[in-house]
């Protein structure tokens, strides 16, 4: 059984606001939407680490938010 970290509400505010102004048109693969924004925030990488920033970006896709 997996275990599923949630993100804070303001990293994933961070996350939404970072996708909106970097993807004009079609999103890339969540896994480069994932390795840029860390990137760019580093910190959020070294707290929660690829995986999870990756899973909160195909979950936002799944539910519509981008």
């Amino acid at each position: 059984m997996a275990i599923v970290i949630k993100i804070p509400k303001s990293v994933f505010d961070d996350l939404i606001g970072y996708i909106y102004a970097t993807y004009i048109n079609d999103l890339p693969n969540s896994l480069l939407i994932a390795q840029a924004f860390i990137l760019k925030f580093p910190n959020y990488g070294n707290e929660f680490g690829l995986s999870v920033i990756n899973y909160a970006i195909e979950d936002g896709i799944k539910k519509g938010l981008f």
